[in-house]
């Protein structure tokens, strides 16, 4: 078991909540043995500290013993920022944050990467080409199978697809990326939470499991063929079952994880239960990554009303998980 850490902390979008959430979620962080390199822009932290009223909190954290090092990318022009906007340079400053990070990671300077939110708007505005946060970072990391994991309460949820078009669902399905999303929650639930023999189970695409055909054939042609190909490495999978009433067994402890074929399947009971608590973990990576499971939260950004529970527990997830 590793005892000391070191977790790397991207701010996200500095016109968004991240810094608030940071600094509210390390403000309540009592474990010596965890350190934190927070990589942004210093003055936003500064300005929302003050807003807080924990200017003096973050100052402490940043000269008490080192808890917190600010890696100060100076990407914003402070005169020119504002909270809660869709900006192009915000938007490149958080990708560069996130670069960033996962340099510093392998430079063996971190062991942990937890990531606040980006606007996709404005990363895309800059010139981002990649569908959210667990793309670039695979990309980063020369990663190619990897997944989504969703963790909130009772439930741990795999999405085979993730931020695309319900009406392009049914064709990016296929086997292999519905095998390989089973595979990777069954290792992550042995190697990460201690559970010795995961049971996993498998969303259906169509209602009823698709009725034997009646309602499209995915599940027959696409899903089966992957949980039957699991199913021969020895994991214990089950499905494809009819999301309705599956997740209500795993809300009841039946399951240890459940693959959902695309974002709002798996994502609306998952916030039923835990939308303040929910946190995102990229699997197949070659280290930890967590972030909290909302957005930006511009609306809000920089009035102090951001709850950060969520943030909370992605940190504490990635030090659980670091720890092994």
């Amino acid at each position: 078991m590793k005892k000391n850490i070191r977790i790397a902390i991207t701010m996200g979008d500095p016109a968004g909540i991240g810094s608030e959430i940071i600094i509210k979620s390390l403000a309540r962080h009592n474990d010596w043995r965890v350190s934190f390199l927070v990589i942004g822009d210093f003055f936003v932290l500064n300005k929302t500290a003050k807003r807080l009223g924990l200017i003096n909190v973050l100052n402490k954290l940043c000269s008490d013993g080192k808890k917190v090092i600010v890696v100060d990318l100076k990407n914003v022009d402070e005169k020119k920022f504002r909270f809660g906007t869709t900006d192009i340079p915000c938007g490149k400053a958080s990708i560069e944050y996130i670069a960033k990070a996962v340099s510093l990671i392998k430079l063996g300077k971190a062991d942990a990467l937890v990531t606040a939110p980006i606007s996709k708007e404005s990363v895309n505005a800059a010139g981002f080409n990649w569908p959210g946060h667990t793309e670039f970072l695979a990309h980063l990391a020369k990663t190619e199978k990897y997944c989504m994991m969703l963790v909130a309460g009772a439930l741990k949820v795999i999405l085979a697809t993730r931020h695309i078009a319900i009406k392009d669902v049914n064709r990016r399905l296929n086997t292999e990326e519905i095998y390989y999303s089973i595979v990777l929650a069954n290792n992550a639930l042995k190697n990460y939470f201690g559970i010795k023999n995961p049971k996993i189970a498998v969303c259906a695409l169509n209602p009823h499991a698709g009725e034997g055909g009646l309602f499209s054939d995915e599940e027959k042609r696409i899903i089966i063929p992957a949980v039957k190909k699991a199913q021969s490495m020895s994991i214990k999978v089950f499905g494809p079952l009819p999301a309705d009433s599956l997740f209500y067994d795993a809300y009841k402890g039946k399951f240890d994880a459940e693959v959902a074929m695309y974002h709002d399947q798996g994502l609306v009971p998952l916030k039923m239960i835990g939308k303040d608590i929910g946190v995102n973990v990229t699997l197949g990576l070659p280290f930890v990554r967590t972030s909290p499971a909302h957005g930006t939260a511009f609306d809000i950004a920089g009035k102090n009303m951001a709850n950060p529970s969520s943030m909370t527990e992605a940190i504490n997830l990635a030090i659980k998980m670091t720890r092994g």
